[in-house]
């Protein structure tokens, strides 16, 4: 199962998850994903600092002007990449008609038709005198118009199930803990706010229904952007809390229910969260990587809960029946200092601390007992 999806709030946006794309290991651990059902595998005897990956990447930047993602075979989506590497990597800048030209000779070529067969691209251009989407290979693709996203344009197995998700939304309540000063300058704000919406509510779906497998979630999702200067970038890190109100026991207040961080680094992107009495890692390198095993140490002076964004998902029910869920977002600040409003840290003993900024908690359970008294009549 794979989705590669493209979004166009304000600034261009894409997105791919991380399934299992190569064989792994025996024995699994208690973190679970769509593509492992029972668990994501580990070898026997692992240094407990050391972890397997057997997941890949699938989206990639090539140079500030241009961004990729691939579904399909994987041997085939290293072809293509790198034919697509080597003829733009280097250019600082480029015009419309090349890479459209370079896409019809690829396609045209015996060896470059026979990998677009089994491959789906989604290419974003920022082109000297074009900006815009385009895509290629036989794998199919889904396109839909939104209020809230725009244009989207999705590839893959989970391809059709992350536009119904996109269609719910379109009418869905959203907030943010802050909105930046001088949003001119710093434009992707609302841009980052949608996605991160986006990605929450499809973490929510595979958390509320466990036995069923959401095929357009992987665990995370790599993302891409272009930024207030033009060039494309990853968005580095992310958290992402759960927290449940039920409005059976409204004194309970908003009960932490897990919470994860994905964070990118050079060589690969990874996930961690808590399990029981453990952290649970899984983690993904780029397509391009070969399938020898693999290993990369997280040391602990290394890892942080913390991100630079932290997206809260309250999930507001009554008894066993569900509402969506409110989200709110904080750290979308171009200073870099935005209020942050969820912390944590390790005590001495190594355990995970998790503490809430009071006020903002106090104005967020208010937020949300509205908002269960405007929709509780929709609750059987």
């Amino acid at each position: 199962m794979t989705v590669i999806f493209h979004t166009n709030v304000e600034m261009p946006v894409l997105a791919g998850d991380m399934l299992v794309s190569t064989l792994g290991p025996q024995r699994h651990s208690q973190l679970r994903l769509p593509s492992q059902p029972n668990g994501i595998v580990t070898p026997d005897g692992f240094v407990p600092s050391q972890y397997p990956y057997s997941l890949r990447r699938k989206t990639f930047v090539i140079g500030d002007r241009l961004a990729v993602g691939a579904a399909g075979a994987v041997e085939h989506i290293r072809l293509f990449l790198h034919a697509l590497t080597s003829r733009f990597r280097d250019l600082t800048g480029f015009m419309r008609g090349e890479i459209t030209q370079f896409l019809r000779d690829y396609a045209g070529e015996p060896a470059g038709r026979a990998v677009m067969r089994e491959i789906g691209v989604i290419l974003l251009v920022e082109a000297d005198d074009w900006r815009g989407s385009l895509t290629g290979g036989a794998v199919a693709r889904r396109e839909a118009m939104s209020e809230r996203f725009g244009k989207v344009i999705s590839i893959g197995s989970g391809a059709e199930r992350i536009l119904e998700e996109i269609g719910q939304l379109d009418a869905y309540r959203v907030g943010a803990t802050q909105t930046p000063e001088g949003r001119a300058d710093y434009p992707e704000f609302h841009t980052l706010m949608a996605n991160l919406m986006l990605l929450a509510n499809v973490y929510w779906q595979e958390f509320a229904a466990p036995q069923r497998v959401f095929d357009a979630w992987g665990g995370a999702y790599d993302l891409i952007y272009r930024d207030s200067a033009g060039a494309f970038r990853h968005l580095d890190d992310y958290t992402m809390v759960l927290r449940m109100w039920d409005a059976e026991h409204p004194d309970q207040g908003m009960q932490l229910a897990n919470l994860f961080k994905y964070e990118r680094r050079k060589d690969f992107s990874y996930v961690v969260m808590p399990t029981r009495d453990r952290l649970e890692f899984f983690g993904a390198r780029d397509i391009t990587a070969d399938d020898r095993p693999w290993r990369t140490e997280i040391h602990a002076e290394d890892l942080s809960m913390n991100s630079q964004i932290h997206v809260s998902i309250i999930a507001v029910h009554k008894g066993n029946m569900f509402m969506r869920p409110l989200i709110q977002i904080d750290g979308l600040d171009p200073s870099g200092s935005g209020r942050q409003t969820v912390f944590t840290d390790f005590d001495d003993e190594g355990h995970l601390r998790i503490l809430f900024h009071a006020e903002h908690d106090k104005w967020l359970e208010e937020q949300v007992k509205e908002y269960y008294g405007q929709n509780a009549h929709r609750i059987p």
